[in-house]
């Protein structure tokens, strides 16, 4: 018996020193990941914080992480998931992946073989999302994060900066004071994030793809727009807002529901004109750079198209910046489906002013005064991909 009991013993002192050593392992553990959850501030650089709208694709590649490289899922579970259900998620597998049908006749067309689809290839722009990989650049997911929000470039870029609301301490969100989280927005700003707060910015992300201006893509059968709207896209399948509680996609971004007081109902008729003025302003520019005769009919079509939309708004819902943009263009109708040789200052001059008209209406409204555009956006119910609604909508 005092055998045994001494064995036990012994066994009991071994067991505790393992437990003690796991502990230790988990304390580590669980500081370090603390540290990763509420990053603190990289040092700047010289070169920090400088990227522009006219920096060159290569160089947003050069930034783009990756949502695994990134680590979005450790802050943003829920909006992966459902990002993985898309069609955005599942764009490469369908387009490029699969060289056949539509897919070889666009390629051909372009000269692009199989494999140039999965590297730097126009197609890849918008039907993947590519990143510099062992010195090459590759496809490595679908329309993903930095697809729409910016290439978070690591160190230098605003991954780490949008979620250290210290300059040197891990600390919650809600303890970040107002001088500090003022700084943190400029420096994410400047690195090239698109918050969602930005209507504008994060409108033309979308209006990148959804409005082709290739004209040989073109040419090939390749839409040159997607029946696509603002509100109506935004509000469906793509629909992720769940920082502020994980387990409920609010009908707008709930953070920014949280820090602004705004509210959903606004913040849809925000997006129902920004985004049609988005519209305007891309067409106008790719028809700035139209020579094709048959093209040229094709997009002045969604000028016109825009255009008619925002007489509709402004007739229900004036503002100086709506009326300022159809009197402008309104008047170009007259040679808009004509080819001239001044059609690139024209256009180019006349999407400048759009901008600028678009992003002052941005700063100065907030969709409170436009309750009469309701009955316009009502009609553009959530919108959910064929693939979507045969996987997760149909019973």
């Amino acid at each position: 018996m005092n055998l045994a009991h001494r064995r036990f013993r012994s066994l009991k002192q071994v067991h505790c020193l393992l437990t003690m050593i796991v502990c230790l392992f988990l304390q580590i553990s669980v500081s370090v990941l603390s540290e990763k959850m509420y990053a603190t501030e990289p040092a700047a650089t010289a070169t920090a914080f400088v990227k522009t709208a006219t920096e060159k694709q290569s160089e947003q590649t050069k930034n783009t992480m990756g949502v695994v490289a990134a680590d979005c899922k450790k802050c943003h579970p829920a909006e992966v998931a459902t990002w993985m259900k898309t069609v955005h998620f599942q764009s490469p597998d369908l387009r490029l992946y699969k060289f056949e049908g539509n897919t070889i006749k666009y390629a051909t067309a372009m000269g692009l073989t199989s494999a140039d689809l999965l590297a730097d290839s126009i197609c890849a722009d918008c039907h993947a999302t590519k990143a510099i990989r062992d010195g090459q650049v590759k496809v490595i997911s679908g329309v993903s994060c930095e697809k729409c929000h910016g290439a978070a470039g690591g160190d230098e870029g605003w991954l780490n900066r949008h979620q250290s609301y210290h300059s040197s301490m891990p600390i919650p969100r809600a303890d970040e004071t107002p001088e500090h989280r003022a700084e943190r927005i400029k420096a994410c700003d400047n690195a090239g994030m698109i918050r969602s707060s930005n209507l504008y910015s994060l409108s033309k992300a979308c209006f990148n793809c959804h409005l082709v201006g290739n004209e040989k893509l073109i040419a090939a059968g390749h839409k040159a727009a997607s029946a696509f709207d603002f509100v109506s896209w935004s509000s469906g399948e793509v629909r992720h807002n769940f920082l502020v509680n994980k387990s409920d996609n609010a009908d707008a971004p709930s953070l920014w529901m949280e820090r602004t007081g705004g509210n959903s109902e606004n913040r849809r008729r925000m997006k129902f004109v920004v985004g049609t003025l988005v519209q305007l302003e891309k067409a106008l520019r790719l028809r700035a750079k139209a020579s094709n005769p048959a093209v040229i009919p094709q997009l002045s079509g969604i000028i016109a198209a825009a255009n008619g939309k925002l007489t509709q708004i402004n007739a229900i819902a004036p503002t100086p910046e709506i009326q300022k943009v159809t009197m402008l263009i309104t008047p170009m109708f007259g040679t808009l489906f004509a080819p001239l040789p001044t059609d690139k200052e024209t256009y180019t001059k006349a999407a400048d002013e759009v901008a600028t008209q678009t992003k002052l209406f941005a700063e100065t409204h907030d969709g409170s005064t436009l309750a009469g555009l309701d009955s316009m956006i009502n009609q553009l119910p959530p919108h959910y991909s064929q693939q979507y609604q045969d996987k997760y909508l149909k019973n």
